[in-house]
């Protein structure tokens, strides 16, 4: 019979020092009655080992059989823990005592750091608005809730800002705030002309109100009015509105491997279990080291709580899965309509609002090192309009009068 490692450790496991004429015959009988034994060393008359404190009422018979006297050098285990620590126990009451007291200070919030904002009003009106949704110093994270909902408290209770992110990392609470652009004026009501937002060719053009002073086919640049509000020279102004669909080219460099690795998993995993103690991660149970070249773990911690106060105790239960990996080659076809699709999702990460690929061509093509190098043109159609105030009508220049000749 063969005890396991944590068998040593929850028994409690002796080192003995024997003497006498009769060791050897000693150890044999032990190992002949199946008791483990360990670090078993015999010089002459004398001996060591190492036994399990369960099996010591049979040693100690076999012992007194073979008239082998021995001596205890060593105790370890949590028996003779446990007889420590009562020995001890005020000492370790204070222990205990002093991490539930860092472990409940560390589960609370104690400082709340304002960025983006650099007007003091604002950071007063941000921590206000924290406060009134339940963030402040002091407060027990397993009691802040979801962050995206006490963010969108704290935007809901702060009307000068248009965006609020919150990130804990450990006692410390980050808000991030967008603050309102103060003095702009709201155009949609006053006159205004629609202009273009980037060089195009004009496909369509559809005005709800005002002046169209463009036409199909035809280039336009950045700024150039489209859709004018003015609906006659020198007459009332309205605000434009409408869509101008044009053709718009975007130039996008992408790379595609040739070789593409592969993860995956082979089925094989084995089970471990750990006692989460504050920082403290105790394996009790999985000792078996798998031989796995790559691996892929994936836990699951509980949540234990009495009330809303979280036990500082967890278990974590954690699979091991064997992975492996293996090449694939990518053909030149697969890849070149791999970079197509990576130039289309570029394009649309340039583009503002719907847009509609109408063509793709490759301006240059290389191949270097397993990998596929591309430039490639996308045309795309999409609205160009953009709303811009109605410049002042510039003042005719006054000619200067000629002098009157004396007669």
């Amino acid at each position: 019979m063969k005890y396991a490692r944590w068998m040593y450790a929850m028994y409690g496991s002796v080192t003995l020092h024997l003497r006498g004429t009769g060791v050897g015959d000693c150890l044999v009988q032990l190992h002949e009655r199946g008791i483990p034994l360990r670090s078993v060393r015999v010089y002459g008359d004398a001996g060591q080992c190492t036994i399990c404190l369960k099996d010591f009422d049979d040693v100690y018979r076999v012992c007194r059989v073979h008239r082998v006297r021995f001596r205890i050098s060593d105790r370890q285990g949590l028996p003779f823990l446990r007889k420590r620590i009562w020995k001890r126990k005020m000492f370790a009451l204070g222990a205990i005592l002093f991490v539930c007291i860092i472990y409940g200070m560390s589960s609370m919030i104690w400082r709340i750091d304002v960025l983006g904002v650099e007007d003091p009003d604002g950071v007063a009106q941000i921590r206000d608005a924290a406060k009134a949704s339940g963030l402040y110093v002091g407060q027990r994270r397993a009691t802040l809730g979801d962050p995206f909902v006490v963010q969108q408290k704290i935007l809901a209770s702060a009307p000068d800002f248009v965006w609020v992110g919150l990130r804990t990392n450990g006692s410390v609470a980050t808000i991030q705030a967008l603050q309102k652009v103060k003095g702009t004026e709201k155009t949609a009501n006053q006159p205004h002309n629609i202009v273009a937002s980037v060089p195009a060719v004009i496909r369509t053009v559809a005005a709800t109100r005002g002046r169209v002073v463009v036409k199909k086919n035809q280039y336009v640049t950045p700024g150039q009015v489209l859709i004018s509000g003015a609906l006659t020279d020198g007459g009332p102004s309205v605000p434009a509105s409408g869509d101008v669909l044009a053709e718009v080219w975007y130039t996008s460099k992408v790379s595609v491997p040739l070789k593409v690795i592969k993860n995956g998993l082979t089925g094989e995993s084995v089970t471990r279990d750990y006692l989460l103690f504050g920082a403290w991660r105790i394996r009790v149970w999985g000792f078996k080291e798998p031989h796995f070249s790559a691996s892929y773990e994936r836990d699951k911690t509980t949540d234990w709580h009495v009330g809303k106060f979280v036990l500082p105790i967890q278990m974590q239960h954690v699979q091991v899965y064997e992975a492996t990996s293996r090449a694939e080659a990518l053909s030149m076809t697969a890849a070149k309509q791999k970079a197509q699709e990576l130039a289309s999702a570029d394009v649309q990460t340039k583009v503002q609002g719907a847009a509609q690929v109408l063509g793709q061509s490759v301006l240059h093509q290389q191949v270097s090192h397993g990998t596929l190098y591309e430039t490639v043109l996308t045309r795309v159609e999409q609205n160009i309009g953009v709303a811009a105030a109605i410049p002042a009508p510039k003042e005719p220049k006054e000619t200067p009068k000629k002098p009157q000749g004396t007669h």
